[in-house]
């Protein structure tokens, strides 16, 4: 499994995307970050999304997609996520006022986007080899998290979160965890911040990974905002933890 990082950041600046992780060149982990990443050719690859939330930073380039692929005969993207979500995002997203309804064009068959509700608990199976399971996780709106199970392991996505408990029991009944993406939002100092907003700090971030019982995998941080950088880095480093590295947009992971 090939996990392309798009985009990573809790904001966007010159030089810094907000989240997108594609899997495989046709899943892709929240849709922060896709188009500008990808040519023409990248981007009709993908198939599925698997959204974690409806804040804009994570959906926005579900329009900017599916507007590049309008008059592409392929099939419907996918747009996955749990009940909650999906109704957040047809009500106040993909409604035809803030952006086109692409679930309904072109008329016909064919249209660019379709919405896919699942469960929490459950995996679904795509063509890619891969398997896809959403938790919940606790940030200040609607959200899940992901685990994706390939041939041998999983690896954990935790969207963007504060302290949680669902996802890593799940995890700790599952095993053969393979690598861990969890969020970083703020520096320690904005601790209060983190907590009204739903998001972890270095210390929180420590805590939470403390929930897990296996201890044999890499650690992915990942939504910095980039204006806090150097002192989340900075705080993270001093953690002592050598599972841990500080993502950046472009890199590809195999596992």
């Amino acid at each position: 499994m090939r996990i392309k990082v798009l985009g990573c950041y809790g904001t966007e600046f010159l030089r810094f995307k907000s989240c997108g992780f594609m899997i495989n060149g046709s899943v892709m982990l929240d849709a922060g970050s896709i188009v500008s990443p990808l040519n023409l050719e990248e981007q009709r690859g993908v198939q599925d999304i698997f959204i974690t939330h409806s804040h804009l930073d994570h959906i926005k380039d579900i329009f900017f997609l599916a507007n590049n692929l309008l008059e592409e005969k392929r099939r419907t993207i996918r747009i996955h996520s749990a009940a909650a979500i999906v109704k957040l995002l047809k009500l106040h997203f993909i409604n035809g006022t803030i952006c086109p309804d692409f679930t309904s064009i072109p008329p016909g068959a064919g249209h660019v986007l379709g919405f896919k509700t699942i469960k929490e608990g459950v995996f679904y199976p795509l063509s890619q080899g891969i398997s896809v399971r959403a938790e919940k996780v606790d940030h200040n709106i609607a959200a899940v998290g992901y685990i994706i199970r390939c041939d041998h392991g999983h690896v954990v996505y935790t969207g963007d979160t504060g302290p949680t408990e669902a996802i890593w029991k799940a995890c700790n009944a599952l095993g053969d965890l393979l690598a861990v993406f969890i969020e970083c939002s703020f520096s320690n100092e904005q601790q209060e911040l983190a907590t009204l907003s739903g998001h972890l700090t270095p210390q929180t971030m420590a805590q939470e990974l403390k929930k897990l019982k296996d201890k044999d995998y890499p650690i992915f941080i990942f939504h910095m905002k980039p204006q806090y950088l150097k002192t989340i880095e900075e705080e993270i480093h001093a953690l002592g933890d050598e599972r841990i590295t500080i993502l950046a947009q472009g890199e590809e992971l195999d596992f």
